[in-house]
């Protein structure tokens, strides 16, 4: 019965159970992050003079939820996030393909920093390291 929720629950992207474990840690890692809205965290990166971190992902990327369980919680890079970007999830797979063609995703994830005005200034892919992202986020790598 559990498994016949849960692939209704897929096939109609609804939650009607509550989730444990590495879905519920991915959700509470990404509190604060903006999902789908690419053009609303270009206009408040703007307003807040910050860049825009862009997680492309997809539902059923393994390496993307090993982003979200290894990299994302880590605080270092949270707190980067918090000072220096508005951070946004884009599932350019399901959700918003109207984007991937825009923003060029060849594979998932894809990790893109943009400036205010929606300019790529860097993009990295695949699960990385919360050091190698900080490092790459700060621009040293």
């Amino acid at each position: 019965m559990l498994l016949g929720v849960r692939a209704t629950e897929t096939y109609l992207k609804v939650d009607l159970l509550p989730r444990g474990g590495a879905a519920a840690v991915a959700k509470d890692e990404h509190s604060g992050w903006m999902e789908q809205d690419l053009e609303g965290a270009l206009a408040r990166a703007k307003a807040e003079k910050k860049l825009v971190l862009v997680d492309i992902y997809a539902d059923w990327c393994a390496q993307c939820k090993e982003l979200d369980e290894k990299t994302w919680p880590d605080a270092a890079l949270k707190q980067w996030i918090a000072q220096n970007a508005v951070a946004i999830r884009i599932d350019t797979d399901a959700r918003r393909k109207d984007l991937a063609e825009k923003l060029q995703i060849r594979s998932y994830p894809t990790v893109i920093l943009l400036d205010a005005e929606g300019k790529e200034l860097r993009r990295i892919l695949g699960f990385q390291k919360p050091e190698t992202m900080k490092a790459w986020l700060e621009g040293k790598s």
